[in-house]
């Protein structure tokens, strides 16, 4: 079968490797649609770390890494499988380990209990974001009860497009997306946002005169983390994998910053699998193009350009 392998920094092959064997309590799952995780599949592409790590990345990456958001259908079932069958529309819900095959590829062999049935109007595409949205779940959760609250994304990338939308589920009065990007604040409207700020000129001053309430920091960068920190009087929920300093001063004294890893749970997988069912939660407009797995670094390269905000990857 068909793999994406990063071989060293700016150099990707499609190579050939063996279709998976699957064990007593896994699923074989052929691939329809795997979507990127922007800044993991650009720093791997560029040969940096996302957690600035020494040594790492180590090439070549294993086989179809960093792909670890997918959706596909389920075509064999160990004998200990219970819930799952052939035929069944699944996404995963949790990435295999850095040092393991990843899932841009044409078949994968998943543990049923990594995997979720999805429901049946959900798209590959929109499925494919699972995962991403089990792992903000928890974040969403660190802030409390937003209900009637006025609360901001900083960063609406991916991870920020789907904040702001459950944060308006979950009954936030306002939510305001924060960024420096014109069509990203314009899709950040499209999928609920009541307000949008430009943190780059005199829009910033909209949260001087009213500042956030609380705020999930999605940008991954200081001067975001910094514009959340500056900008809002109460909590701080740090999603983005923070890359460069932040000042916390005297006047930030008060403010509540939650960050750490947090693992998602059933409640979350459940969370999310009800928005979708109620129609609150709009995950195929994030995926920008559609392209095979031929097209690897045109979609890498798309994503650097800021022309996407993920790509959808495909075996044909």
């Amino acid at each position: 079968m068909k793999a994406i392998q990063i071989q060293a920094p700016g150099r990707v092959d499609v190579v050939e490797v063996p279709v998976p064997e699957i064990a007593a309590d896994q699923v074989l799952v052929k691939v329809v649609c795997c979507v990127t995780c922007p800044h993991w599949d650009i720093t791997l592409y560029r040969g940096i770390d996302i957690f600035a790590r020494p040594g790492y990345p180590r090439y070549p990456i294993p086989w179809g890494y960093p792909g670890h958001e997918m959706a596909g259908d389920v075509v064999a079932a160990g004998s200990a499988v219970r819930e799952l069958k052939a035929g069944d529309r699944v996404a995963t819900l949790c990435n295999a380990g850095e040092d393991k095959p990843g899932y841009y590829c044409e078949y994968i062999n998943r543990p049923e209990n990594e995997v979720v049935k999805l429901p049946d109007k959900i798209s590959y595409e929109a499925g494919a974001n699972m995962e991403m949205c089990r792992y903000m779940a928890p974040y969403i959760r660190l802030l409390g009860d937003v209900r009637g609250r006025r609360t901001g994304v900083t960063g609406v990338g991916p991870a920020g497009l789907i904040a702001l939308q459950m944060l308006k589920a979950l009954g936030a009065a306002e939510v305001v997306a924060v960024d420096v990007l014109p069509q990203r604040l314009a899709l950040a409207s499209r999928l609920g946002a009541t307000g949008t700020v430009n943190s780059t000129g005199e829009e910033i001053e909209k949260l001087a005169a009213k500042p956030l309430e609380l705020t999930v920091d999605c940008s991954g960068i200081s001067a975001g983390l910094q514009t959340a920190l500056d900008y809002t009087t109460g909590s701080v929920s740090i999603f983005g994998v923070p890359h460069g300093d932040v000042k916390f001063t005297t006047r930030h004294w008060g403010r509540n910053l939650l960050s750490g890893a947090r693992e998602p749970n059933e409640e979350d997988t459940e969370f999310v699998l009800e928005l979708w069912r109620r129609g609150l939660l709009d995950t195929g407009s994030l995926v920008s193009a559609r392209l095979p797995f031929a097209r690897y670094v045109e979609g890498i390269e798309m994503l650097m350009a800021r022309e996407a905000v993920k790509i959808g990857f495909y075996p044909g």
